[in-house]
């Protein structure tokens, strides 16, 4: 953990991650495309109930990617970081060597379900999962570790543009567990009823625990769709009377991400819209939420889409100092961005320029994150008190993970 205010970098190397993603492929999928579950239009998703210190859940690749399935977690540990494999993936063709490239890229769409899970495991079919799952902790329904969960899948399974919005759980109920011992759960006895809507991509998720509901945005024709979610209760897909997020009008098709604020009972929207950072929030203390409004910032802040090659941004909630962290502001690599929340919402949100330590930034340009790779992997997470941001998994060299601690935390 750095200092409050800098950034460490951990990487193979300087031994502060004890392996890299590849190391987590099976022998029957290739790690060349087992990279692709972190790379393309995929994210990770914090877990802060794993073990000691927490952890990152993987899943995903897809359409553009890989059938790949698994699911990984890199765990914190006090010395380094670890990827492990936690649950295997689905065997598509076979479980030998001899089928790796079959298993990674191979056409088994036939062997997809309604629900789009494996006819061979009942596992979910590996998605572009975008921002699209959620972690349940024990003391809302998940398991002692949490509960990943995905209630909304888009292009799943290499080269098929389908998805379902069909919901699948997997419980941590240990850390120890071999990956061929854990399973996938359907949630649900059937897919959501056609007038809840399609699956389509980019897809945006958040649990609210207050309301036992997870909140699902998928991409809009550059208007506000209704208000939809998961009631975890009753197990059906809810579309409610208010109007939603606008982030159909977004920069780029993978821009954005949307996060709850336990303090102030919001769901956030940030997203690039002509270049300029937009930030929209809604009130879920209310049984039918609609859009808020568009918060009015003390500074304009310049951001770019994650597709783009030389520009990234990213942000996430950082409920230590209860502030919003914006990174990647166009020509300040050597800062980040804190946005306040004011207590009349309609009010001015403070913008703050927060400098790193000298020298440092939180990730150098590189022309390989070209894909998926900022806005949906940016977490402050609670136990190490740090943004802790996996960019892009190696197929070949060392991997390299971004440690930023906020500044009063």
């Amino acid at each position: 953990m750095p200092a409050a205010g800098e950034v460490k970098v951990l990487t193979n190397a300087n031994g502060l991650l004890s392996n890299r993603f590849r190391d987590t492929c099976p022998t029957y999928y290739d790690a060349e495309n087992s990279v692709k579950v972190v790379n393309d239009y995929s994210t990770s998703f914090k877990n802060p109930y794993w073990g000691t210190w927490g952890a990152q859940v993987f899943f995903g690749g897809g359409h553009a990617g890989t059938n790949n399935n698994m699911v990984v977690v890199a765990e914190y540990g006090t010395n380094a970081i670890t990827f492990k494999r936690v649950c295997d993936p689905t065997p598509w063709f076979g479980s030998s060597a001899v089928f790796q490239t079959d298993n990674a890229t191979g056409n088994a769409n036939s062997k997809l379900t309604s629900y789009f899970d494996s006819t061979i495991d009942g596992k979910p079919g590996a998605p572009h999962s975008y921002a699209s799952g959620d972690i349940i902790g024990p003391a809302n329904g998940g398991a002692a570790n949490g509960t990943y969960i995905q209630v909304i899948a888009a292009a799943v399974n290499y080269a098929n543009d389908a998805g379902a919005v069909a919901a699948h759980r997997i419980d941590f109920n240990d850390t120890t567990s071999a990956p061929s011992a854990r399973n996938w759960q359907r949630v649900t006895n059937a897919p959501a009823p056609a007038n809840f809507g399609d699956w389509p991509a980019p897809l945006y998720t958040a649990l609210v625990p207050p309301q036992n509901r997870i909140y699902i945005t998928p991409n809009g024709p550059n208007v506000e769709g209704a208000v939809r979610w998961f009631d975890l209760t009753s197990k059906t897909w809810v579309v409610g009377s208010g109007v939603g997020f606008s982030n159909g009008e977004s920069d780029g098709f993978d821009s954005g991400i949307k996060f709850y604020v336990p303090s102030r009972n919001l769901l956030v929207f940030v997203y690039p819209f002509n270049t300029k950072l937009k930030v929209q929030w809604m009130d879920v203390s209310k049984a039918q939420p609609t859009l808020g409004g568009t918060a009015n910032l003390t500074q304009a802040l310049t951001v770019g889409p994650s597709v783009d090659l030389t520009n990234w941004s990213a942000a996430c909630w950082c409920p230590l100092n209860e502030r919003i962290i914006v990174a990647g502001v166009i020509g300040d690599n050597s800062a980040v961005y804190e946005i306040s929340i004011p207590t009349v919402l309609t009010n001015y949100w403070v913008v703050e320029r927060a400098p790193l330590g000298a020298g440092q930034t939180l990730v150098p340009p590189d022309t390989q994150l070209n894909r998926g790779v900022t806005w949906k992997k940016f977490f402050y997470d609670e136990k190490v008190r740090s943004i802790v941001y996996f960019p892009l998994a190696s197929p070949d060299g060392g991997d390299t993970v971004y440690v930023y601690r906020p500044r009063r935390t």
